[in-house]
């Protein structure tokens, strides 16, 4: 049988849902379970405040719990960032013992992988690209599923994101206001926004507590009534919900600045900001834009230097470009604390409560029932309700994708791939932004994994059809899919082409 008619076969049969079955929750009373009950009791009360408008646009209904092996599949995919092996599939199934997903999620948090995964989403937050001392400082935190106020304390009260960028005090203080705050002031390093909070002095200002020994001065283009071109400025922290003193002079700034970071008990910025970009592993975000056409992660824009910049030098168009290459989830409604929903509160008591470790975060959100639930398009308008109480169906991580493919570890991958490596055609970012990177479906990413080149190697570590059908879709084949492997007596290589050629192989339920 040719591989692309085991395809289209092998596509109808995933269509078809499998019917979904409810997994018993533990009875035994937890911390954990206490903290994941609060996070859905939340979700549910967002979605009753805005199902009357969801049923007068005929939204679908909330999805019901996913069955044993698409549960399976997800969770090691997002906890572990990896496939479920065969073996794993077989024993999950059989197993009937109560509260038997919980003991999974914990057990995925552990490996190392999930460390990995973890260290990746913070290396990405910070943009560390190849400092050998960053990344080994980065794997051990994650590894320690340290407090997320050490990870702070340590790159920006450090001076390691100072560090990073050349000491540019300019790109350090807008990546920092941006990773940790969720405030994006870019377009005030040129001029007063007029629907930005922050004014282009407050922004100099703000950079001031990054400049080390050196005076922030403002630009000589400067044409506001607060300072003059060329005037220095004090170095100020950000007003977010209220307005702070300059900065001490018996103290070092960056200790100041990491120290104001976590300690703000009034709006608690960072632990929303980083309470999200959790919950966005796990969940996706609402309203996430996917480049259909253009596939992969382009070379970043080149940051300029801010310290004596050309008059007219920065982009005009602040309303339909970014520098970042496109939308992130940060920024999406999460700047004004008075319009939170009930979800995003509770996100951000519960990640204080945990000590703000991300692993200990994870396991919250991966025993919740709505992470339970069968996956909803990412194109579903649920009118209003912020965070979706169900993931979405998203694509792969590119890690994934690319270790399935070719077998590597983690060590193996590079920090930041060459242009011209797969990776990056399946999305992995340059850091040269946070959060850069993406999981784009295109033309390209569809050419790149038809042409059939890397299925040796997944071939080759399966052995038998039914252990692909394991490993690739977490699920053994139906019994049409057997009648036809059988009656066309394809090789396992034209199985395993067809099965990463589908759907079901590269979304993530």
């Amino acid at each position: 049988m040719r591989p692309h008619v085991l395809l289209c076969v092998l596509t109808l049969s995933a269509c078809s849902p499998d019917k979904a079955v409810t997994n018993p929750t533990p009875s035994a009373a937890d911390p954990l379970l206490e903290a994941s009950s609060r996070v859905d009791m939340a979700l549910m009360h967002d979605y009753e405040m805005v199902l009357p408008q969801l049923q007068k646009i005929n939204c679908p209904p909330l999805p019901p719990m996913a069955d044993d092996t698409t549960f399976l599949r997800r969770a090691c995919i997002d906890l572990a960032g990896r496939l479920p092996r065969p073996d794993e599939v077989r024993a999950f199934t059989a197993d009937k013992s109560s509260g038997k997903r919980a003991k999974l999620t914990d057990a995925l948090a552990g490996e190392p992988g999930a460390a990995e995964a973890r260290f990746r989403m913070l290396a990405e937050a910070f943009r560390v690209k190849d400092d050998a001392e960053d990344i080994a400082w980065l794997r051990q935190a994650a590894a320690e599923d340290r407090p997320y106020a050490e990870v702070i304390d340590y790159m920006i009260g450090g001076g390691r994101m100072r560090q990073r960028d050349g000491g540019n005090a300019m790109r350090t203080s807008v990546e920092t206001a941006y990773t940790v705050l969720g405030e994006d002031i870019y377009c005030a390093m040129c001029h007063d926004h007029p629907f930005n909070d922050h004014t282009q002095r407050e922004c100099y200002a703000f950079a001031a507590c990054f400049a080390g020994k050196n005076e922030m001065l403002l630009p000589r283009d400067y044409k506001y009534a607060d300072g003059k071109p060329g005037d220095a400025v004090q170095p100020t922290l950000l007003r977010l919900d209220r307005y702070w003193q300059d900065l001490r002079d018996d103290e070092d700034r960056l200790a100041q600045v990491a120290k104001w970071i976590v300690a703000d008990e009034q709006c608690r910025r960072y632990a929303l900001v980083a309470s999200l970009r959790v919950w966005s592993r796990l969940f996706g975000m609402p309203g996430q834009m996917v480049d259909h056409m253009v596939g992969g992660v382009d070379d970043a824009p080149p940051w300029h230097d801010f310290r004596n910049p050309p008059p007219n030098h920065y982009n005009r168009d602040c309303f339909n470009a970014s520098p970042r290459g496109g939308p992130t989830w940060i920024g999406m409604s999460i700047n004004e604390p008075g319009d939170f929903s009930q979800a995003t509160k509770v996100l951000i008591e519960e990640f204080i409560r945990c000590g703000g470790r991300i692993g200990e975060f994870q396991r919250i959100l991966a025993r919740t029932n709505a992470y339970q639930r069968s996956g909803i398009d990412y194109n579903t308008d649920w009118n209003g309700c912020y965070l979706a109480p169900a993931p979405q169906i998203r694509r792969l991580p590119a890690e994934v994708i690319w270790k399935t493919l070719t077998g590597e570890t983690d060590a193996q991958l590079p920090q930041v791939p060459l242009q011209g490596h797969p990776l990056r055609m399946l999305g992995r970012g340059t850091r040269e932004w946070t959060d850069e990177s993406l999981a784009p479906i295109s033309h390209e990413l569809v050419r790149f994994m038809m042409n059939g080149e890397p299925t040796a190697q997944t071939a080759s570590k399966a052995g038998n059809a039914e252990d692909l059908f394991l490993e690739l879709l977490g699920r053994e084949p139906s019994a049409n899919e057997r009648a036809a492997i059988s009656r066309h007596a394809a090789p396992v290589q034209d199985i395993a082409w067809a099965l990463l050629n589908t759907t079901e192989f590269m979304f993530r339920p």
